[in-house]
């Protein structure tokens, strides 16, 4: 039954996965056999995972972990590192962390010489590398599709395969795209793995960037198809992909429809990986047709996911990792080459070695420098861009709503007694507040003081912010404070002193404003001004 749940697994089947996963938990548990039980929660913790069972899957890898950590079983822990980094990535939405987990996983692989989980776990790195359009997972891809043909292992040559083709398909080059993606679909068939959806979907990228419209359309359909029995992520990224077709043949509303048909199933399924990009492309298909408040609220929802997962500190420590792991994979390469040699080059090794070391640490440190101030650097032109964008969908609505009153006479709409259209127009008003008359400014504002403004109590105050925002009553308040300062401090001729931005926009203590602004920016304000500064002098060397 282990071996079964493993090949099920590597199919895609999930369903049938957890189904041998717990006849085999039944048999551990009869028996007391706690390496039987240790792997039943392993697959099952992955196969939930996959089928979007949140609290499920985490209750199965943590006990997975303890087991494993118990029997002291490296091969175990490499495949429950991996199940934690798919519940990273496809449940927190955490990269970071998931790549993490991901390296953890390999350095208990390489412990246990499984070469196999070995490269299933380069792998899934890429795989995240993808997300992060980041082409640095190609080499991690390329390892694992290699390993796989050393091996003859049709399930590692899929993996690598599928990889590669897309790692290629962000560098453009749609030829090898293509030539691995084939090698991919060839290897599906002949083993029955389920996840066709994801293999045709980025078929039908490659013919859309290379300009074949209709070819491509038929590409996601069938990638559609097979989506019963596909990941929820594969699914929903189908649906994004084709709502991109449609948004070049300008069929805004069609595009809209499968937009939310994916960010359904990602909701329902508890499957986040593709909900930024969905939430994003939905603003942008409103925007081209003209409903700029739905286009502005949409925005907004994508760029508070973007800001959550576009940290600068988690950056850095993601490109440390990958220097460790091109450093140890360099020294062992080194130590292979030489080890005939050993005796007789001894002292030249160790001359060798240290001077690649201190040349790695130097360039680590280089890297990481460089690394960091340009994520800096990204961070404020982005949200200058997004101000600026701002600015003009506010300026779209105005001019949109003042065009109706104008063709009306009116532009005041009937308040409607039912429930949720009251909490509608409170979450309105409040929103207005803050926008247009900036109370957020008032270093003494409290709940009860904003309720009495809006005519309502305290209570169904918090409640409406927390049902619309998803956040608490004084983390709504600093994020338009925040938000003010981000203003502020991305025009580079304000030289106004820290000290009394934080007291204009409403905090009564700079310590809160440096840490609420860390938290949300990724950066300190003092940091965040220095880097504008230095934003604004590499433009004009531009011009």
């Amino acid at each position: 039954m282990k071996k079964i749940s493993e090949l099920l697994i590597n199919s895609g089947d999930y369903n049938q996965t957890i189904h041998y996963a717990l006849l085999l938990d039944s048999v551990a548990q009869l028996t007391n056999d706690e390496t039987a039980k240790m792997y039943s929660y392993i697959y099952l913790g992955q196969a939930m995972v996959m089928n979007g069972e949140e609290r499920k899957s985490k209750y199965y890898i943590d006990k997975s972990l303890e087991l494993a950590t118990k029997l002291s079983n490296d091969s175990a822990l490499a495949s429950v590192y991996n199940g934690l980094g798919l519940y990273a990535s496809n449940i927190e939405m955490d990269y970071y962390r998931s790549v993490n987990y991901f390296f953890q996983g390999i350095e208990a692989a390489k412990r246990s010489s499984h070469e196999r989980l070995y490269s299933i776990l380069l792998c899934n790195i890429s795989g995240i590398y993808y997300l992060k359009k980041d082409t640095q997972g190609l080499k991690y891809a390329l390892e694992c599709y290699t390993l796989g043909h050393e091996k003859g292992d049709a399930y590692l040559i899929y993996c690598g395969s599928t990889n590669s083709a897309y790692m290629f398909f962000l560098l453009e080059n749609y030829d090898e795209a293509l030539k691995y993606i084939k090698e991919a679909e060839f290897i599906t068939e002949k083993n029955n793995f389920h996840d066709k959806t994801n293999l045709y979907n980025l078929y039908g990228n490659i013919l859309f960037k290379s300009g074949d419209n209709k070819s491509a359309i038929e590409a996601y359909n069938k990638a559609l198809k097979f989506k019963d029995q596909s990941q929820i992520s594969s699914v929903a990224n189908t649906y994004l992909s084709l709502s991109k077709v449609f948004i070049k043949q300008k069929q805004y509303k069609e595009s809209v429809a499968l937009l939310e048909l994916g960010l359904d199933l990602s909701i329902k399924n508890k499957n986040t990986i593709h909900v930024p990009e969905l939430y994003e492309y939905i603003s942008i298909s409103y925007e081209l047709d003209h409903d700029y408040n739905n286009a502005l609220k949409y925005y907004k929802i994508f760029q508070s996911f973007s800001d959550s997962i576009y940290n600068a500190e988690k950056e850095r420590s993601l490109s440390e990792l990958r220097i460790k792991y091109d450093t140890e994979k360099h020294e062992n390469e080194i130590k292979q080459s030489k080890l005939s040699l050993l005796q007789k080059e001894k002292r030249f090794q160790l001359l060798l070695f240290a001077f690649i070391l201190i040349f790695l640490i130097l360039g680590g440190t280089y890297i990481s420098y460089y690394k960091k101030n340009k994520l800096y650097l990204q961070i404020v032109k982005r949200n200058k861009e997004a101000i600026k964008r701002e600015a003009n969908l506010r300026q779209q609505i105005d001019e949109f709503r003042n065009r109706i009153g104008k063709e009306t006479g009116t532009e005041k709409y009937s308040v409607s007694s039912m429930s949720e259209e009251k909490e509608v127009k409170l979450y309105g008003d409040l929103t207005n507040l803050m926008r247009n008359e900036h109370i957020y400014k008032q270093n003494d504002l409290t709940k009860e003081k904003l309720a009495a403004l809006l005519n309502t109590n305290r209570t169904y105050l918090s409640q409406v912010i927390n049902k619309y925002s998803g956040l608490s009553f004084t983390h709504f308040i600093n994020t338009f404070r925040i938000e003010d300062a981000v203003h502020v401090l991305s025009d580079p001729n304000n030289d106004i002193p820290l000290k009394a931005l934080s007291s204009d926009i409403g905090f009564n203590s700079t310590t809160t404003f440096y840490t609420a602004f860390q938290s949300s920016v990724g950066m300190t304000p003092s940091l965040y001004r220095e880097k504008v500064h230095q934003l604004e002098k590499q433009e004009r060397k531009r011009q």
